[in-house]
């Protein structure tokens, strides 16, 4: 009987809708049929549920509370009633099998709502489809009317992929608990479903342990250059108050406790438990660090399980991340207790030993009913026991773990980081990601858990998260919960500009969907132009330029149609609203010369997240930036970089010109040597030049250096071939010893 009356609620909403205007709901739901009309909720709607049903019961509650907290006086009964005039009902009657534990059905006529779920993360995101119907200003904190209004429709919906999450790197810049819970709430309105925590590094220890007090007392603070001192962390009482408001909103907390590696902080709080037992000082500067737990040292593991027993106690979620990225081996490598468990366990090197650090972590925390998940790394000495694996370093390390039978989250630098600037990620890019590799084994999507977006905050203070995480999260929403089949990027956009109004309201202070100014360039058929177009970043916004060098101000000249360079040019260009720039200015750097656009053959493999936009980047006529992510540079890691140039005929060749990055805290190093050559048939080479950094070069941090070949006299060739000669492993004095370094390279310029 009561089946029988949900039927003919359901069909009376049916029969009492047709069309209505648009909605703008993100993630977009599965299906989503509009209808005429709109039901208004106010002192007169009764919120319903079956008594006998607690999950639909506590969820008309939460909705009813939520409504007279905004002065929408409505009220609650446990009773689903044949009067259901102005009702909504929560049911799991009815509801099929096929949406899960998080889907849900929504139907709206305008007498009579509808909530179907099987479980109370289904009624959960039905209330945040219904939020995102209402007025947007209902968000605001001091939103007070008596009645609100809902359009007609009918929603079947539910995700694409079980795990929806962002990670929130609060170490490198502490984020104040509020504001965490504050995200939290950002991701349950948009149904992400997982918050990664990020709570240990070098820059910071953020995690109260009773047992080892000088983790918080030591390893939570930094003391800069200026002599000011940076930290925080979170009691036990504060994480359990965080993972509590996370589980009333669906949300899990996974924290991140990282291993071996990133661990500076630990260690200057324990000294002991690194290779050397040196002294060392919570980390102020960015990167990647050779000291890091000591593997052939019983008492690191015995520190670990000590710390990791208090983090299961406060953490319900059932996997705990345990880093394993950037591990160098340096110390390991030079460490007597380390070449001792090596040997005794029988491994034949360094990342197996670093397999058997991290088994043994995992059979500990399985004992304890956890599962671990590690960054792609783990993978390099074998998959450590029973872990799951989260693919940072492009898609094909997903389709590694998937070889390896581990279940994957997948979360690429390419798509997914954003501390990465919008002018190489931007929205559209980010919605063009899917988490399912190209030609995957069917029978192994299963495990493909879904993705995260990485807000790693090295360049980014709490004040500064909103600008980097929205708008792009909205697409990382839309691209984990719905199908691809149902998206459509230029759609998406709509929905996002309507969206904004919910974001302000929010107290969300988002960023641009793309660069203010975002250039695009292409070679001219002739080989001898380049042709710029820019693009802004919002629709409001008048892009003004110079050719010249100079900045540019609201009476430059305003950009209205694509720029054509025929010669070497620097152009700057900025976003003006209302006659005020908005943003940065912008610059880029162009060449002609007569390598441009001319076939080139790379005699080494370019690293799939740094190959600068196609494989031509070393002749497409753009030079580097000091930003190493900026989408110009080439780049190749532990080997040197070699490349031929056909200029097409032989010709006239005064200079060559090559130009290269330093970026010594990330790994990015200049070129032992450049030699260059010349050829007439592709064949015999001569040696034109063979090149050297100056030595007040060679220790700069940040520098973009270019070697110049000049030939003395002119000589006659077809054919130019370099080679830029790696500088081995990362010196004794870098923090990164012996772990190979990167040599990033933006364009050959042939006079």
């Amino acid at each position: 009987m009561r089946k029988l009356l949900i039927l003919v609620l359901v069909l009376a909403v049916f029969i009492s809708c047709s069309k209505n205007s648009d909605v703008n709901i993100i993630p977009k739901p599965v299906n989503l049929k509009q209808a005429e009309g709109n039901f208004s909720i106010s002192d007169k709607t009764i919120v319903r549920a079956d008594s006998a049903d607690s999950v639909a019961v506590n969820n008309a509650i939460s909705l009813v509370e939520l409504l007279n907290q905004k002065g929408v006086g409505c009220n609650f009964k446990p009773e689903v009633g044949v009067d259901s005039t102005s009702s909504i009902v929560f049911t799991t009657k009815g509801c099929p099998d096929s949406l899960g534990a998080d889907g849900y059905m929504l139907s709206i006529g305008p007498e009579l709502i509808i909530i179907n779920a099987n479980g109370a993360a289904g009624f959960f995101y039905a209330i945040q489809t219904l939020r995102q119907l209402m007025p947007a200003n209902f968000e605001k904190n001091d939103f007070r009317q008596k009645s609100v209004t809902v359009p007609c429709l009918n929603v079947i919906d539910k995700p694409r992929f079980p795990w929806r999450g962002l990670n929130l790197d609060c170490c490198r810049h502490f984020m104040s608990k509020d504001f965490v819970k504050r995200y939290i709430d950002l991701l349950a309105y948009h149904k992400m479903n997982v918050l990664h925590w990020h709570i240990t590094e070098d820059q910071g220890w953020r995690i109260e342990i009773k047992k080892y007090p000088k983790l918080t007392e030591v390893g939570a603070w930094r003391t800069n250059a200026d002599g000011t001192v940076y930290g925080g962390f979170y009691t036990q009482d504060d994480i359990r108050e965080v993972v509590s408001y996370a589980a009333k909103r669906h949300v899990t907390v996974v924290p991140e406790i990282e291993m071996p590696g990133h661990s500076v902080a630990a260690l200057a709080s324990y000294p002991n438990l690194s290779c050397t037992g040196e002294p060392l000082k919570v980390e102020t500067s960015w990167g990647v660090f050779k000291d890091i737990y000591c593997a052939g040292n019983d008492s690191t593991f015995i520190f670990l399980q000590d710390v990791l027993t208090e983090v299961v106690e406060l953490f319900p979620s059932p996997y705990i991340h345990i880093g394993g990225d950037e591990a160098p081996k340096y110390r390991w490598e030079n460490c007597p207790k380390c070449n001792a468990r090596l040997h005794n366990v029988k491994l034949n090197s360094y990342e197996e030993l670093q397999r058997y650090f991290i088994s043994r972590i995992a059979k500990f925390l399985e004992s304890k009913g956890k599962t671990i998940i590690g960054w792609d790394e783990i993978l390099e000495g074998g998959r450590p026991h029973n872990a799951m694996v989260q693919a940072w370093r492009g898609i094909d390390r997903a389709t590694e773990a998937l070889n390896a039978n581990a279940p994957v989250i997948v979360s690429p630098t390419s798509h997914c980081y954003f501390d990465y600037p919008v002018e190489v990620t931007n929205l559209q890019k980010v919605y063009s990601f899917d988490p399912v590799p190209a030609q995957v084994d069917s029978a192994k999507v299963s495990l493909i858990l879904g993705g995260e977006c990485n807000m790693w905050t090295e360049y980014a203070p709490q004040e500064t998260v909103d600008s980097k995480v929205f708008p792009r999260m909205l697409a990382i929403a839309e691209v984990l919960w719905t199908y691809p089949q149902e998206r459509n990027y230029n759609e998406f956009l709509k929905r996002v500009r309507n969206h904004y109004a919910r974001l302000e309201a929010l107290g969300v202070s988002y960023g641009f969907e793309q660069s203010a100014v975002e250039f695009k360039s292409s070679i001219g058929d002739d080989k001898k132009s380049i042709c710029v177009e820019m693009n802004k970043g919002q629709e409001n916004l008048i892009i003004r330029y110079t050719t010249n060098g100079d900045e540019p101000t609201q009476n430059s000249a305003r950009y209205r149609k694509p720029i054509v360079l025929t010669s070497s040019s620097i152009l700057k260009a900025a976003a003006f609203n209302n006659g005020k720039r908005v943003g940065d200015v912008f610059e880029r750097s162009f060449v002609v010369s007569k390598s441009l656009g001319k076939p080139i053959m790379l005699g080494f493999v370019p690293a799939e997240k740094y190959l600068g936009g196609s494989r031509q980047a070393l002749v497409d006529g753009r030079l580097g930036t000091p930003k190493y992510n900026d989408g110009i540079w080439q780049a190749v890691q532990g080997s040197n970089m070699e490349a031929t140039i056909d200029l097409g005929a032989n010709q006239r060749i005064s200079s060559i010109s090559l130009g290269f990055l330093q970026n010594i805290p990330s790994w990015i190093f200049l070129p032992k040597r450049v030699d260059v050559f010349v050829s007439g048939d592709s064949i015999s080479f001569e040696p034109i030049a063979q090149m050297h950094c100056p030595d007040n070069i060679t220790r700069q941090p940040l520098v973009v250096y270019r070697f110049n070949a000049s030939a003395g006299k002119e000589i006659m060739g077809r054919y130019v071939r370099f080679v830029a000669h790696n500088p081995g492993p990362c010196p004794e004095w870098h923090p990164a010893s012996g772990s190979p370094t990167w040599i990033f390279a933006d364009e050959v310029v042939v006079e």
